[in-house]
């Protein structure tokens, strides 16, 4: 399976044009010009272009000022770092003055080249948010209830659905019940609507600068003067809100208008006042459930150097909105006949209002939302509509998604009710719908044209059913809104394979649309941070989308599952879920900050969790080890969704779950001992040492047949097991002399016994994919990605799949990005783009192409955190390819071919290959 290496020739393209480094891109803490900084400490990045080959940074000075006079005079009056002699342009650690609080800052670098010449970068800025209590300037959380009303009013709502068996569906959320239904269960004394709050406010001097810093639990929707703030939609971000809180800062000056105010804000449940019982305990009275509330500050920075504070205090009035049922899964009702015209503008009569009450502390740290909002990405018209006689209208979007549409209605009478549902399969109310069922419901005003749209819910979906309105509905009736995290798309792949590219797709568009502040399994139904699912996911996550902020969040919601003891939970946010009980998922603490060390060179979050890591390693030691066979884990979960599930009826999972367990502990504590050297810590380093030698002690005598040359499971299974097998030559468990021929065993499994099909699940697809190809079987696995008989990628485009099923079928959900880890097998292994251990962060690259016998063609480009790489190769005739790329400035690459290792510079290169 291996192609013999002939001979190349390499060309070095030139360019015409300046040959000076350029800096561009510049950030700090990840994100372009952010608001809210409330890192003391903060890290800026830049990036650098030249239209010269080989060029570099050879020296930098960075300044940080408190007006842009001051920048635009190259005074650093708040930190100047000097001439620095590096050629770093990330992870640039702030040495500065203390910042100070809801304060802007400007900043800018000039670098100097390899010939010494230096130039400036265009200005950028940042500002700051709270450090302290004291920076809220007395704000506090206002609510509508007096909290023992409040409470009681919950509690008796909860201990009457207890009784209800549609209340008691969990994975259901409700069953067969309708939106009106579950409002009208409780019809005497109904959930209370989603709040809205005003706040006027006078303005008799010259603004200089408005910012407002707010957190709505569990959703808000601020205004200013009647005009919406911001484009962020489900703000803000999912937490567990005993540990954390998030708020996010605003600029509004453009909004503010001299003379008389008004905030506005609008409250939703959001997840913190989940309606739905679920399997996971968030519903439970020791979670974390409040009514809506409010904690804002509006900072008034006039051009006489005074300012004034608007803040949430008891001054605020507030009553019920148009939403008046809303929860995350289950959906929400917008009763347009409570809308209330005009109350969030000044001149609004709000005397008839109740003023807000006092409402308890969450619990959690105010931090700032440090990282993209959830937003409306992409608006388009949907595919087709039908009618289907007296069961109303079906929409199809002509894909899988998150989101949800906007509904034009016209002619509605006064209270006339419509129900639209969501559902990823062809009749959104079938009984087997994933989530079943989503919905969002509205009651109309009685006008020539009104507009249902979803405010603090989204659903997973690809068709809608409309009940309870006859007007045909055209395409032009229908916008399709794609939600999720703004992350930036970075990678991007092609080939001359339509079903490759097909895979590709569906991988791409499986991760984006699970991210919603966190990490979640699938957009319909749980919609929660599994944890195993970000272990096999975000590598190929972070080779398409940039995920350096989010991810820096969600490691701190993982850390927040974490007991004082250690144990960590399966999924982030958690209400102790089945905490400490899963080594395999929960080592999505250690694995994500070690794709973010990879990917970005960053070693911050190693070094802020390392403690926390060290006493979860410490627990599942004690805890999950077993006492009887040293260096076996107890695991509740395994190899998730391979086809066994179809096809095996032996109860719980071909061999059991230790043994994975151990494997990936053994990978979880080589990562941990190389990063316990690289941070300086040499007692745990050693300690590291230790155990990886105990485990893997252990892995060999309880898990490997020295006469079988295989790795079983503990529990007796009659077939041989892909998956333990690749993870022990993938995580290098497998001793030197056994490797080739337990390497020969997993071929023949794939080839031979189960006809090019991989027989394994998420973790059997995440480590295949990679060992494989990078030892020599490129073509081999490309077969296997494009088999289109059951189980296979290529299966699953045959069958019409515009997104990842979880699994090997389409009967659960239609949108986990798990599997999506076939995507690094064609960045790193088709295309050949792959970092450098030894050098996070792609400044030095490693491109190691697989010209594949079934393609004519592959490319790719990842915008690194130090510039956009881009690699292509093409056949030229028989044995004969041409590979052609361009390295980022201040970055080098080693070209791996057959036999030869090629050193490039930065810039263009081509170079021709015969076989």
């Amino acid at each position: 399976m291996h192609k013999r290496f002939i001979g190349c020739l390499l060309v070095l393209v030139g360019f015409i044009g300046s040959a000076q480094v350029k800096p561009y891109d510049l950030k700090v803490e990840y994100l372009n010009n952010p608001e809210g900084v409330d890192v003391e400490e903060p890290r800026f990045f830049w990036k650098l272009t030249s239209n010269e080959p080989g060029q570099f940074q050879r020296a930098y000075q960075l300044l940080v000022a408190s007006s842009k006079e001051n920048l635009d005079k190259n005074i650093g009056d708040t930190f100047d770092s000097k001439k620095v002699n590096s050629s770093e342009t990330i992870q640039i650690i702030y040495k500065g003055k203390s910042l100070a609080p809801a304060s802007q800052y400007y900043w800018k670098v000039k670098v100097w080249d390899k010939d010494g010449t230096p130039t400036w970068s265009e200005t950028a800025t940042f500002s700051t948010g709270f450090f302290q209590k004291e920076d809220w300037k007395g704000a506090q959380w206002i609510a509508w209830k007096p909290q023992s009303e409040w409470e009681k009013e919950w509690w008796e709502r909860k201990d009457i659905e207890s009784t209800a068996l549609q209340f008691q569906l969990p994975s259901l959320f409700g069953s067969s019940m309708s939106m009106f239904e579950r409002y009208h269960f409780h019809h005497q004394n109904p959930y209370d609507a989603s709040p809205l709050l005003r706040k006027p406010f006078k303005v008799n001097k010259k603004v200089k600068q408005a910012k407002a810093y707010i957190s709505g639990l569990g959703y808000y929707e601020l205004f200013i003067n009647g005009k919406r703030i911001g484009t962020q939609v489900l703000d803000p971000g999912w937490t567990d809100y005993r540990k954390t809180l998030l708020y996010a800062t605003h600029d509004i000056t453009e909004y503010v208008e001299s003379g008389e105010n008004l905030a506005g804000v609008m409250l939703g449940r959001g997840n913190y006042g989940q309606l739905a019982y679920d399997h996971w305990g968030f519903y439970k009275k020791d979670g974390y459930i409040g009514q809506p509330k409010l904690m804002c500050r509006i900072k008034l920075e006039y051009e006489d150097g005074t300012e004034d504070n608007v803040v949430s205090d008891l001054s605020w009035k507030i009553t019920g909105g148009p939403i008046i049922y809303d929860g995350p899964h289950m959906g929400e009702i917008y009763d347009a006949t409570k809308e209330i015209k005009d109350w969030n503008m000044p001149q609004f009569d709000d005397s008839s209002w109740e003023t807000v009450k006092p409402s308890p502390h969450p619990g959690g740290k105010l931090v700032s939302q440090m990282c993209q909002p959830i937003r409306v990405t992409k608006t388009f018209q949907p595919l087709n509509i039908k009618r289907k006689g007296s069961y109303g209208q079906w929409i199809d979007t002509g894909t899988n998604s998150a989101g949800w549409i906007r509904l034009r209605l016209k002619n509605l009478k006064r209270g006339q009710q419509v129900t639209i549902y969501y559902g990823e399969h062809l009749d959104p109310t079938s009984s087997g719908q994933p989530g079943r069922l989503q919905q969002m419901a509205y009651i109309g005003k009685g006008e020539e044209e009104e507009f249902a749209e979803c405010h603090f819910s989204y659903k997973g979906y690809r068709y809608v059913q409309v009940k309870g309105y006859k007007t045909a509905i055209t395409k032009d009736d229908v916008e399709v809104k794609y939600v999720h995290s703004d992350v930036p798309l970075v990678g991007t792949f092609e080939s001359s394979d339509k079903m490759v590219n097909a895979v590709h797709q569906i991988c791409r568009k499986s991760l984006i649309f699970n991210l919603h502040s966190i990490v979640t399994d699938c957009p319909n139904r749980e919609k929660n941070g599994w944890l195993g699912d970000a272990v096999t996911g975000l590598e190929f996550g972070m080779a398409n989308y940039d995920l350096a902020a989010l991810m820096t969040k969600f490691t701190r919601d993982i850390f927040d599952t974490q007991s004082p003891e250690g144990a960590l939970s399966p999924i982030a946010p958690s209400n102790n879920y089945r905490k400490g009980k899963s080594t395999l998922w929960s080592s999505a603490g250690v694995h994500i900050p070690w794709y973010m060390y990879q990917y970005y060179g960053d070693m911050r979050l190693f070094e802020v969790y390392w403690e926390n890591m060290m006493r979860w390693v410490e627990y599942s030691w004690e805890n999950n080890n077993s006492k009887e066979k040293d260096g076996m884990f107890s695991e509740i979960y395994n190899d998730w969704v391979p086809p066994y599930d179809s096809t095996y009826r032996g109860g719980g999972k071909p061999g059991g779950n230790e043994v994975i367990a151990s494997m990936n502990f053994y990978l979880v504590l080589k990562r941990l001992a190389f990063m316990a050297d690289k941070l300086g810590k040499k007692k745990d380093a050693k300690q590291l040492k230790q155990q990886v030698k105990r485990i893997h002690a252990g892995i060999q005598k309880w898990a490997f047949d020295e006469e079988k040359i295989e790795y079983a499971g503990l529990k007796p299974f009659d077939e041989f097991l892909p998956v333990v097998n690749i993870l022990a030559l993938n995580y290098e468990i497998v001793p030197e002399k056994y490797r080739a021929q337990l390497e020969k065993k997993v071929l023949d499994n794939i080839v031979k016994e189960k006809d090019y099909h991989l027989w394994g699940g998420i973790f059997s697809i995440h480590s295949a994919f990679e060992y494989l190809p990078k030892n020599g079987y490129a073509d081999m696995m490309h077969k296997v990605v494009v088999n289109e008989e059951w189980p296979s990628f290529g299966w699953m485009i045959k069958e019409g799949a515009t997104t990842l099923p979880e699994g090997y079928k389409f009967t659960s959900s239609d949108m986990h990005h798990f599997m999506g880890a076939v995507d690094n097998f064609f960045y790193r292994h088709v295309v050949g783009i792959n970092v450098d251990d030894r050098t996070p962060g792609f400044k030095q690259i490693i491109l190691k192409p697989n010209f594949i016998a079934g393609m004519d063609f592959a490319k790719a480009s990842y915008n690194s955190i130090h510039g956009e790489i881009k690699a292509e190769w093409k056949k030229k005739a028989n044995d004969t390819y041409e590979y052609l790329g361009v390295i980022p400035a201040n970055c080098e690459a080693k070209l791996v071919l057959p036999n030869k290792v090629v050193k490039l510079v930065s810039g263009k290169f081509s170079v021709k290959v015969s076989m």
